[in-house]
């Protein structure tokens, strides 16, 4: 029997991380089961989609849905049963969100399964997290500008990062003195961001180390009571499903059903993102000439970065 179906639309980049919001396009016929939404993400310790059911007609809110929902590791065939959760949205309508609790891994492929009770056709998606990357932290460069301004930059290469990332955060971490505790300070702002010239799979950071201590100095007082611990860069990067047709973020294209999409025997978009994470330690004569005091031989607790979870951490050059 052919059902109609409110299609789901995404909206960009709200769609894209959360993948639990959906809007009303107009109702076409189609002959597929369900719609799945979701993002595997390395952030989280419990993964999540949202699973919508095709209906001839509009059925009670919160009808509990007959299928399994199951996600496999195709490396190792590690297979996690997905639980049926009842969830209001802001707009108050009720869906279903499906979760598991296990941690996706860097260049794995998993695929998702949704498996109804009274049919042989299973409704599937499959998707790779982006390759684990290698960073190449160079030498800060400082240079006197017409001998009264000091100009300190120190570029980051990141190889294995074939374009822009979804997100770049940055931010320092200090030792205070005062109670012997390491506290993060995150800048608002990204680095200047671009394609190393002449490499294909090679993302470059410049970093302005004098704009950082100049916007770390609205936060706290950079003197007696705080010693420059490090530093630390992660970028947030999408896999290939995420990736438009022409590689341009139309809102308009992006609307159009099936646009985005890469579910069988089914509507929606699977996809994942991968969440990697750099540090490393100013040179102490580079942190004195920019105003910072660096630890040196203080008397300190280990320092443990207190990175986001799911961080991976990636080898330097």
């Amino acid at each position: 029997m052919r059902k109609l179906i409110l299609l789901p639309t995404i909206v960009l980049l709200l769609g894209v991380l959360s993948a639990c919001e959906d809007s009303v396009s107009p109702i076409i016929e189609t002959d597929r089961d369900y719609t799945l939404f979701g993002t595997l993400d390395m952030a989280r310790d419990s993964q999540f989609v949202r699973v919508i059911p095709i209906r001839s007609s509009i059925t009670e809110a919160g009808d509990v849905l007959d299928v399994t929902v199951q996600s496999i590791e195709l490396s190792t065939q590690q297979t996690f049963t997905w639980r049926d959760s009842i969830h209001t949205f802001d707009d108050g309508r009720i869906g279903h969100i499906f979760f598991a609790p296990f941690r996706i891994r860097p260049s794995q492929t998993y695929r998702l399964e949704i498996i109804p009770s009274d049919s042989e056709i299973i409704t599937w998606a499959e998707t790779t997290v982006p390759d684990l990357p290698e960073t190449e932290v160079l030498d800060p460069t400082l240079e006197r500008v017409l001998t009264t301004r000091l100009d300190a930059r120190q570029r980051v290469l990141w190889h294995g990062i074939d374009r822009a990332p979804f997100e770049v955060e940055q931010w320092y971490r200090f030792l205070s003195l005062s109670d012997f505790t390491y506290k993060d300070y995150q800048l608002s702002y990204a680095p200047i961001s671009r394609p190393l010239a002449g490499e294909t799979d090679v993302w470059e950071m410049d970093k302005d180390l004098i704009q950082d201590r100049d916007t770390l100095s609205t936060k706290i007082e950079l003197g007696a009571f705080y010693r420059l611990a490090g530093v630390a860069l992660r970028i947030t990067v999408l896999d290939e499903n995420f990736v438009p047709p022409g590689g341009e973020y139309d809102r308009e294209l992006l609307a159009q059903p099936g646009t985005l999409s890469n579910v069988e025997n089914g509507f929606g978009l699977l996809a994942s993102v991968g969440r990697f994470s750099v540090e490393w330690i100013l040179p102490d004569s580079v942190a004195r000439q920019i105003g910072y005091i660096p630890l040196g031989n203080t008397a300190i607790p280990d320092p443990v970065w207190a990175a986001p979870p799911g961080t991976y951490e990636v080898a330097q050059h």
